[in-house]
């Protein structure tokens, strides 16, 4: 048998996106300002087209001669122009009013997000002082110590050496700039070397010596 019980029928994601999103009052100033801004923008469009339509009213009436009426057309587009200037300024006034809703718009969700991460914050800074207090406790823990130390060093009493111990390490030391003393004494004998002439005289005679016997 077929299923005859009622199904569930699911709305689309977009219905529920726009159910669950919440329209503020800067929402609605905003899209009012922007229905404002597109009606003014309209305006313009139609000044604009009024004016260009009274130009060639004008250009039309004076080539038929009938100067008063082309008159009267430049001045109605003269008047079409100075509306445009005027809503115009009105434009620039609303998107800068647009402008300033959607930076106020902004600055609500950052303060938003602020308040939705003071907990995390708080806990970070709560890390943070305890790890700061382990730190003083560790440097502290230091300083004990090594205070500890000095003063077990300084309770600590002096060494009885051996006075022969001392005597022998003196006489040794002793001993030992005697013998530096007497080769700093020591003369270094002199003597003159032969010159180079000489040096070459004795090699021609040896030459000659030799060449003698092998004969």
């Amino acid at each position: 048998m077929g299923n005859n019980g009622s199904s569930t029928v699911r709305p689309p994601a977009s219905q529920t996106k726009r159910q669950g999103a919440v329209i503020t009052s800067l929402d609605r100033v905003q899209l009012e300002l922007k229905l404002q801004r597109d009606k003014i923008m309209a305006a313009i469009r139609k000044y604009e087209r009024a004016a260009e339509g009274e130009h060639v009213r004008a250009a039309e009436l004076l080539r038929n001669g009938k100067r008063e009426l082309a008159l009267y057309c430049l001045k109605r587009r003269k008047a079409q122009m100075s509306q445009i200037t005027l809503v115009t300024s009105m434009l620039e006034n609303v998107e800068r009013l647009i402008c300033t809703v959607e930076f106020a718009q902004i600055e609500r969700e950052v303060v938003e997000a602020l308040k939705c991460g003071k907990d995390e914050l708080s806990k970070l800074n709560a890390i943070l002082n305890m790890d700061d207090v382990l730190e003083l406790m560790d440097s502290t823990a230091d300083v004990v110590e090594e205070s500890k130390q000095i003063n077990e060093i300084l309770a600590q009493q002096l060494v009885v050496y051996d006075e022969s111990e001392l005597l022998s390490e003196l006489c040794s030391a002793e001993g030992q700039v005697s013998d530096l003393t007497s080769l700093k004494s020591m003369v270094v004998p002199v003597s003159q070397l032969p010159s180079e002439q000489r040096v070459r005289e004795r090699a021609t005679l040896e030459d000659d010596e030799r060449v003698r016997l092998a004969a």
